[in-house]
């Protein structure tokens, strides 16, 4: 402890001439006139305080261990193929599915963390949470997406923790639907879905544009010639109509659905279409001609109530020509023809007031 009182600057010179005797000879100082009680009192004050005190070599670690505790950025934080950078979320325990057969999705959002959502799928967001709409790249990336069923604009939401530790934003669909998470790396990396399938995902997955491989997959298969594929790492949100159910293909394993009831598929599994056998099939089935066919290995995820299905069947109960008549008399309304529906309004009237 004594070598600490050599660096301290308000030692004087003659008592570290009294320590540096006291080491080569501690018994001899008893004895040593010049090493007043003064002295030794104002040594021992030093050697009682010399916990703070260091010497150069010890000082410049201590600065060097110091200055690495500063802030750094977040060694977690991930940066999107357009640039946003954010911190990934945990969606198995900040993600919540509520609802039966049309469901919302709560996420809640800690600071740095980024989510990516559809435009215009928000119901709620608490305070704290911003909102930033963009292209998500660039007009050719708005342009991609919107080939493949999404918005032209996608919208992130971040939390900048002014409001406790977490803020949460609450996301719907535009038509009652199923919401299922997909974690990407569960299923190599990437997923091929209908157009328009993504609610919301991490910053870093990105859209990209499947085409089916065949005109008559495309032409028949009941999702057209351009698909939505997701991939990049973090999880995603997909909405189905209707039941959800999911299948597990076999190598070789072939499913045949009906058109417009595919939700997404693993990237590996076979997208095709095969004919209806049998001519009454055909005329009096319901399905149409052709059947769409996945096949394995891989997974699949099906809806039971295809939105284009029902709205069709809308369609169909809507009354063409003059419109729908109303049988029922509409209180005010004049319910007279010509000249003669204005006198006997008058009639009425004078018979009422008698």
């Amino acid at each position: 402890m004594s070598n600490a009182l050599f660096f301290n600057s308000s030692v004087s010179r003659s008592s570290r001439r009294l320590l540096l005797r006291h080491r080569q000879s501690p018994h001899a100082t008893c004895y040593d006139p010049n090493f007043s009680i003064r002295r030794v009192t104002h040594l021992c004050s030093l050697r009682i305080n010399t916990n703070h005190i260091t010497s150069p070599s010890i000082y410049r670690a201590q600065s060097t261990a110091s200055s690495s505790s500063f802030i750094q950025p977040r060694q977690d934080a991930l940066t999107s193929s357009d640039g946003v950078v954010g911190v990934p979320i945990d969606f198995d325990t900040s993600s919540s599915i509520e609802g039966k057969e049309s469901q919302i999705v709560t996420i809640r959002l800690e600071k740095d963390q980024v989510l990516r959502a559809e435009s215009g799928a928000m119901m709620y967001m608490t305070d704290g949470i911003q909102m930033n709409t963009t292209t998500g790249g660039g007009l050719s990336a708005g342009f991609k997406r919107m080939l493949t069923g999404q918005n032209v604009f996608i919208s992130d939401y971040t939390y900048d923790g002014s409001n406790g530790p977490c803020g949460y934003v609450a996301l719907g669909t535009d038509f009652p639907s199923k919401i299922v998470r997909i974690p990407l790396q569960e299923y190599g990396g990437k997923i091929i879905c209908q157009q328009g399938a993504l609610l919301c995902a991490s910053h870093t997955v990105d859209i990209s544009i499947e085409f089916t491989k065949k005109f008559s997959t495309g032409f028949f298969g009941g999702e057209g010639f351009v698909l939505q594929g997701l991939s990049g790492t973090g999880d995603c949100l997909v909405k189905a109509g209707g039941a959800l159910i999911r299948k597990d293909l076999r190598e070789g394993e072939v499913l045949k659905i009906s058109s417009g009831c595919l939700v997404a598929f693993q990237d590996g599994v076979e997208f095709d279409v095969e004919q209806v056998s049998g001519f009454k099939n055909v005329i009096f089935g319901g399905e149409g001609i052709f059947l769409t066919t996945l096949t394995g290995p891989g997974t699949v995820w099906l809806q039971g109530q295809p939105p284009q299905r029902m709205i069709s069947e809308i369609a169909r109960r809507v009354p063409s020509g003059g419109g729908i008549g109303l049988a029922v008399p509409i209180p005010g309304m004049g319910g007279g023809t010509g000249g003669g529906g204005g006198e006997g309004g008058g009639d009425s009237t004078g018979s009422a007031s008698t």
